[in-house]
């Protein structure tokens, strides 16, 4: 139910709309548009949001919690809130803190490497499969899908069945989402919450390895005195369970769109692996998967001579940030050894995504085997894209040359 106070914001005068046709066909061009132009944006969908688009003030709110708030609202069409808490996205600063520690654990370098071995193998085998079954084949389904719900399973250390179960889960929740279908989407969002809640419950009555199984280690944890609860425990995997793996799939389906649609990049990779480094930090600020994270303002507050209302939604456009022109230079360049490139495609502040190590280990697995085991690869089609608020490549079918 819209609010009051919802009511007459969307009443103002639109500024945009993320999902007309133009936005939903080519964001950055509106974006751009809104930077020099309205850089603190209305939209009028979905009772009235504020956009922030330059990449000043997206860094200044995601550190500023006292006066935008991630405990509120996080995402825009706003998602369910009866159900368990998304943590620690949905705390600030020190709530935030406490759960944040207990995840940064599983991320230490020593976890990626054991991670990264059997990664490798997986996607391997993976692209081995797909170029002796198909060509053209389709990338997202049949690589980044797979790979990064593996990825997913080793982190938190689910069983297969369990793995399977949360894949028919998280497609048919994003399915939703991307069609604006709240009621289906809000069903599957209380199962993924009873997903969560079970997982918890199974771990508890036989506590499994702490160092490979995420549930188990959180539960025998204690941080600074305080241990976590079980409805906390399943709150924090709940927001891994989608997180973990819808992003990534459409990322890594934009970085192999990218390899396939620019063929200099792609032999340039092939013959000078230390590119490698520099060009993933590039892709991640051309294709910054998640193109806006929400808070919500404490008090009347003003950015750039706008008045933003107390208790208003504030999106904070990373996607645009990255295209600052104060910030990078030619920022519509793709320029794969730019340098500085300060991108925030993960955020920044408390809030900066916990997985971005796994991310970049990810891209770079991906890179790896689609090159080692094809002389090229080429756009067979053009893509589909993830709608607002994700961004990136959702279909993408290719064509390939084996290896000589």
């Amino acid at each position: 139910m819209t609010s009051k106070r919802d009511s007459r914001k969307s009443k103002q005068a639109a500024d945009w709309d993320p999902v007309c046709p133009e936005a939903l066909s080519d964001p950055k061009s509106v974006h751009n548009e809104l930077r020099q132009k309205c850089p603190v944006a209305f939209s009028g969908n979905w009772g009235g949001f504020y956009t922030l688009t330059k990449y000043e003030d997206i860094v200044n709110a995601s550190h500023d919690s006292e006066t935008f708030t991630a405990t509120r609202q996080t995402v825009i069409p706003t998602s369910p809130r009866k159900g368990l808490p998304r943590l620690p996205l949905q705390a600030d600063p020190p709530e935030h803190d406490f759960y944040r520690a207990g995840l940064n654990v599983f991320f230490k370098e020593n976890k990626m490497r054991e991670m990264e071995s059997k990664l490798k193998i997986l996607a391997q085998d993976l692209i081995e499969k797909l170029l002796l079954t198909e060509n053209p084949f389709e990338f997202s389904d049949g690589f980044a899908a797979p790979f990064t719900q593996a990825s997913l399973c080793l982190l938190v250390g689910l069983d297969l069945s369990e793995a399977d179960r949360l894949g028919e889960l998280s497609h048919r929740y994003v399915d939703a989402v991307q069609n604006e279908d709240t009621s289906t989407a809000g069903e599957l969002s209380a199962q993924i919450d009873q997903f969560a809640i079970d997982l918890v419950a199974d771990r508890k009555a036989q506590l499994r390895d702490p160092e490979t199984d995420m549930v188990s280690g959180l539960m025998k944890m204690e941080i600074d005195g305080r241990k976590y609860t079980d409805r906390e425990i399943a709150g924090i995997i709940r927001l891994g369970l989608i997180g973990g793996h819808v992003v990534p799939k459409n990322f890594l389906s934009s970085v192999a769109y990218h390899l396939s649609n620019d063929l200099s990049f792609q032999h340039r990779l092939r013959e000078e692996p230390a590119l490698m480094r520099p060009a993933i930090e590039e892709l991640l600020r051309f294709y910054s998967p998640n193109q806006a994270l929400v808070r919500r303002t404490t008090k009347e507050v003003k950015v750039r001579g706008r008045t933003i209302p107390d208790d208003s939604p504030v999106a904070l456009l990373f996607l645009s940030a990255n295209f600052d022109e104060e910030v990078f230079d030619e920022p519509e360049k793709f320029e794969p050894e730019r340098a500085p490139n300060r991108h925030i495609a993960f955020g920044i502040g408390p809030h900066v995504c916990v997985g971005q190590s796994l991310a970049r280990m990810q891209t770079r697995l991906t890179i790896d085997a689609l090159l080692d085991n094809t002389s090229e690869f080429t756009l067979h089609d053009q893509p589909k894209w993830a709608r607002w608020t994700e961004f990136g490549v959702s279909e993408l079918y290719l064509d390939f040359t084996p290896c000589d």
